[in-house]
């Protein structure tokens, strides 16, 4: 398995971190409305809806969860660094064929001289 950066891990976990705010909207949005406007009673007066409101996070990020997301984003890194160096080689033949005055030729024609 790759390895990831400390970069990309703290990436994929913000990414399933907002995953599970959208999913427990409910949740956080009550607990939001219960701390408008309170400092010193917040903890007091809200540990009810922040209790549910952690409790719905805790259920959608799993290890499981996680280590699936993990996942995706290796095998989508590897796709699309494929494709970015194919896309770099392709770019830059075109750039040495245009600096020596050569016209574009199709890749057919090319085959049909071999």
């Amino acid at each position: 398995m790759e390895a990831l950066s400390r970069r990309e891990e703290t990436d994929i976990l913000e990414a399933v971190k907002s995953e599970a705010l959208k999913t427990c909207d409910e949740h956080v949005k009550a607990f939001a409305e219960c701390a408008t406007g309170r400092t010193f009673t917040l903890p007091f007066a809200c540990k009810g809806k922040l209790d549910a409101m952690q409790g719905c996070m805790r259920e959608y990020m799993t290890q499981e969860r996680m280590d699936a997301a993990n996942l995706e984003y290796i095998a989508n890194r590897s796709e699309h660094g494929r494709q970015a160096v194919e896309a770099l080689k392709k770019s830059r033949e075109e750039k040495l064929r245009r600096m020596a005055g050569l016209k574009d030729e199709p890749k057919s024609s090319k085959q049909d001289r071999r």
